[in-house]
């Protein structure tokens, strides 16, 4: 009977010391992982600089100079396109701050953004990988044009099923229907990929307010921010 007891006795406590194992690795892993991640990051951040200092050194030596690099990157995706060597990785654990851009020289370390702004002819275009908006272009900070604050808005696409969005965009202030007209001008603030957010600013000078308003659209999101500044009445 007193042998019966001391094996009972053990195998609790062997169920009890794998019990706590199992919290502890469990507890672990996800830490354990980070530490990889980041490792892995900090290794091909260092391999990015160093091909990017020898492109430098290769540019400042003139026509004939090369050198053979090799990269040695076992984690994430490195693709080359629009003139730029791109290493992409998705991670679980925080490597970089969300939409957050650093520049190093010619290195550009980003998270989580996926905002693209251009200006054309005639519009400006912002977009990210849920929407696509067009806006008006008009005038410039030394030459002012009619404008309309109601139309700077021409159109909204949404990629996941590629469909226009019907409707009309209108802004007045104290309901003055002259409010939104008058002259000023349109610029896009941020240009270019990969950005954490572009934003496009319009100066409204009307016969009662002169206004500047924002149309911001941020990665990853489906809607656009307008903001209302620097309002004077006249």
């Amino acid at each position: 009977m007193k042998k019966a007891q001391i094996w009972i006795s053990a195998v609790l406590y062997t169920l009890i010391a794998v019990a706590i194992m199992v919290i502890v690795l469990e507890a672990g892993i996800p830490i354990i992982k980070g530490l990889k991640e980041k490792s892995a990051f900090e290794r091909s951040r260092d391999v990015m600089a160093a091909l990017d200092q020898q492109i430098e050194d290769v540019a400042s030596e003139g026509q004939g100079s090369q050198r053979v690099v090799p990269i040695d990157i076992n984690f994430g995706k490195v693709d080359i396109s629009n003139q730029m060597l791109r290493w992409k990785i998705e991670t679980e654990s925080e490597v970089v701050s969300p939409k957050t851009v650093t520049e190093m020289g010619n290195l550009v370390i980003s998270s989580d953004i996926d905002v693209a702004a251009f200006e054309y002819t005639d519009y400006y275009i912002i977009e990210n990988s849920k929407i696509w908006v067009n806006f008006s272009k008009n005038g410039t900070e030394s030459s002012w044009k009619a404008i309309n604050a109601s139309q700077m808005i021409n159109a909204i696409k949404f990629k996941g099923n590629n469909i226009f969005i019907s409707g009309t965009f209108e802004f007045y202030i104290n309901e003055s229907t002259t409010s939104n007209t008058g002259t000023g001008y349109t610029k896009l603030m941020q240009s270019g990929y990969n950005l954490a957010a572009a934003t496009l600013k319009a100066h409204i000078n009307a016969t009662k307010f002169e206004y500047d308003m924002e149309f911001r659209v941020d990665s990853k999101a489906d809607f656009i921010k307008i903001s209302l500044k620097n309002v004077k009445v006249k």
